[in-house]
């Protein structure tokens, strides 16, 4: 048993990959055999090969595998020596070395060529590429020896990296569990916390102390030791090591041997739910245990390989009848909870017995958890709306599907909906989304279906469509300006089918702020529309309107507007400039303006009014001048005009301009009036005016005055009055336009 053992033990050193580079240990290396490159060479690389062992070996921190250990297990494994970088690894790894030499010799006239590499196996790299040149044995063997301290200087080199990047061994795997069985020992263990385990080395001992052996290298956290003698007691420990080699602190030592443990059960079925698993076996045949049957314990894995890990622990009083021996129980179920959508698992049970020995593991079970609701297609391009179809999961727990939205598919989603299952697995599943959605939005959408327990399998992959955009944009959108107090718009009638009308929308411009909502129009096919008014109320002259079109669509869905248009009415005429009038004149007032700028001008309005009354229009006139007659003497007139268009519109009024007509003479001063030689002679001063014409000598009567005669001096004389009688006389002036002034104070004449 003992031989049986240690070959066990060296065909696992031999097969399984040994660890990295690091300073605890020593350096397991290989010198594959030197190939020659041409037939002058041949026997050199036999030389050089046992030369480099020779020297390499002499290093106490190297290990060097033996040749003939090489050249078994090479040939065993049908593998040949070479310098191929992935042949050298797979033989390195498998043989658990460090660093494997490799290379070939050529000859060239008296000259010895040699080409050698050093390759890390755990980092599939080589370390050394170096050549050496040789003339003669002396000079071959210098060189050679000098190869060799290149090659320890190497691995010396990425020993001393792995010092620098690992500060030496991690904490091992925690405590050894054990189950003994009749003929094995299963071990388990938990993998050291933290760390990124690459694998796990098993090592073994028939005393607390050791020595330790490792029987085997493995990847899982579990080993069934099936090479153990009955009733013998063993001692286990573990270490654990990474990926570049370093090993762990050892587990704590666990001490473990066979036993008669009940028989395992037999597992009936596995029926997968949403994320559950039903379970039913029935108890295994006796074994011949002496021991009463104390309860299961349920087992689950990935993998049918496991590892397997202990679930549940099943006794008398949770298996729902207490007053039942375990062993008395035909069928024993059990549902596993917590379990993943559609995902596959295996299962295995022991027995065990009241001191707690544990059968074997049964047969397994395969089992698979219902799966999520798979590939769900999203159709977009649809007015506020998007359409989801699925395949149905093919099973009848399934009570109903619950349907997710996000706006994003980073973001939450939020259960919009619920949907009943299908009559029948083979009909698609269809729901159509209308909930508040947006026009050319991308949503994004997942499904989960819901059992008869009311658990929900986690989401489907994440689908997402993309709404309709809104209705095309008008197009040529025109406004016509220059109308009287109304504007015309125009556009191109849509083709698009869900187009359903048009909204007009409007504001004056000098307003700003929002254009407000002018009309809608019913009907993809109206192309026009006479804006003239705001409610009871014309548009303005001169005034610019703007307007923006947009199309709608069945559910009131606006587009983009259509770009802005304005337009001007046809303004009023200019408020007419140059008004000018004469003053002075005798009761005339001469006027003239300049011509307004519009060519369609049908006539001008005149306004007149006193200083301090009323404007009243005088007349209406084509033309731009007017002579304002039958005025009053020194009066201020005030005038204003307006001019009006072919059309009726009448502009503002000009500037008033302020003229006084022509004020009448002064009355004569300093007359006087005497008799001399039976005459009466009157004289006054000569009147300051310029345009004097004459003077009227007048005779007061009881009824008036009569007039005497005109001169044009500043004297009149006449016969006296007869003895006694009074004559009264009045003296006016006249100018050249024929203004007479007041008479001056009386001048009586009495008769000498």
């Amino acid at each position: 048993m003992a031989k049986r053992f240690l070959a066990v033990v060296v065909f696992l050193l031999l097969i399984h990959p040994s660890v990295a580079l690091t300073a605890s240990s020593k350096v397991r290396i290989s010198v594959f055999n030197f190939g020659t490159v041409n037939m002058e060479a041949s026997g050199l690389g036999t030389t050089v090969t046992n030369m480099l062992i020779g020297l390499l070996a002499e290093d106490p921190a190297l290990a060097i595998l033996d040749r003939k250990e090489l050249e078994s297990f090479l040939s065993m494994n049908d593998l040949q020596q070479n310098d191929q970088i992935d042949n050298v690894v797979n033989i390195g790894t498998r043989l658990a070395l460090n660093v494997i030499v490799v290379g070939n010799v050529e000859k060239k006239g008296s000259m010895v060529l040699v080409q050698c590499k050093a390759i890390q196996i755990d980092q599939k790299k080589t370390i050394l590429n170096a050549k050496v040149r040789a003339i003669g044995d002396t000079a071959l063997n210098a060189e050679i020896t000098k190869l060799a301290q290149q090659i320890r200087a190497a691995i010396m080199e990425q020993l001393a990296k792995g010092r620098n990047e690992d500060s030496g061994a991690f904490g091992g795997p925690a405590e050894i569990t054990k189950r003994s069985g009749n003929r094995s020992i299963h071990l388990f263990w938990e993998a050291p916390p933290g760390a990124a385990v690459a694998g796990y080395e098993l090592y073994r001992a028939t005393l607390e102390a050791g020595p330790f052996s490792r029987i085997s290298q493995v990847a899982n956290t579990d080993y069934m030791d099936e090479t153990v003698e009955k009733d013998t007691p063993y001692y286990y420990k573990v270490r654990a090591y990474n990926d570049r080699g370093i090993q762990s602190e050892f587990s704590p030592v666990a001490e473990a041997r066979t036993a008669v443990t009940p028989n395992p059960p037999v597992i009936l079925k596995a029926e997968g739910h949403e994320r559950r698993m039903s379970l039913l076996w029935s108890p295994g045949p006796s074994s011949g245990d002496p021991l009463r049957l104390k309860g299961y314990r349920l087992y689950r894995a990935k993998s049918e390989r496991g590892p397997y890990r202990e679930v549940a622990s099943l006794q008398t009083n949770n298996l729902g009848d207490v007053t039942a021996t375990l062993d008395r129980l035909l069928k024993v179920s059990y549902l596993d909870q917590g379990l993943g959508d559609g995902e596959e698992y295996y299962y295995r049970v022991t027995a065990f017995n009241e001191k707690d020995l544990e059968s074997d593991f049964s047969q397994s079970v395969k089992g698979a958890t219902l799966p999520t609701v798979g590939a769900v297609s999203a159709e977009g391009g649809l007015i506020r709306e998007i359409r989801l179809s699925w395949k149905p999961i093919d099973s009848h727990f399934i009570r109903e599907y619950h349907i997710y939205r996000s706006a994003s598919e980073k973001e939450v989603f939020a259960r919009i909906n619920e949907v009943d299952p299908p009559p029948s697995f083979d009909r698609k599943m269809e729901y159509i989304d209308r909930i508040a959605l947006a026009d050319l939005t991308r949503y994004y959408y997942r499904v989960s279906a819901v059992d008869d327990s009311e658990t929900e399998t986690l989401p489907s992959p994440v689908v997402s469509a993309v709404t309709r955009g809104k209705p095309p944009i008008p197009e040529a959108f025109k406004a016509v300006a220059g109308l009287v107090k109304k504007v015309e718009l125009s556009w191109k009638a849509s083709v698009t089918e869900d187009v359903e009308g048009y909204r007009l929308y409007g504001a004056k411009e000098k307003e700003g702020g929002e254009l407000v909502l002018l009309k809608t129009f019913s009907g993809r096919q109206i192309d026009h529309y006479t804006d003239d008014s705001r409610g009871y109320n014309k548009l303005e002259d001169g005034a610019t309107y703007r307007y923006r079109l947009t199309s709608f669509n069945r559910v009131d869905v606006e587009s983009e507007p259509a770009p802005a248009v304005t337009a001007r009415t046809k303004p009023r005429p200019e408020r007419v400039s140059g008004l000018q009038g004469e003053g002075d004149k005798a009761r005339a007032v001469p006027l003239h303006w300049s011509p307004n700028p519009e060519k369609d001008i049908a006539q001008y309005h005149l306004f007149r009014s006193l200083e301090s009354g009323d404007f009243d229009r005088i007349t209406k006139i084509r033309e731009t001048t007017h002579l304002d007659q039958e005025l009053k003497d020194n009066t201020l007139y005030r005038y204003r005009i307006q001019a009006e268009d072919a059309d009726g519109l009448i502009g503002d009024f000009s500037e008033i301009i302020s003229v006084r007509t022509k004020a009448r003479p002064a009355m004569p001063t300093g007359v006087s009036g005497v008799v001399a030689e039976k005459k009466t002679v009157l004289t006054w001063k000569e009147s300051p005016e310029p345009d004097i014409a004459r003077y009227t000598v007048y005779e007061k009567k009881f009824f008036g005055m009569d007039k005497i005669t005109t001169v044009s001096e500043t004297r009149f004389s006449e016969a006296a009055p007869p003895k006694g009688k009074v004559k009264v006389y009045l003296i006016t002036v006249t100018d050249r336009d024929g203004l007479e002034s007041d008479p001056c104070p009386e001048i009586s004449i009495t008769g000498p």
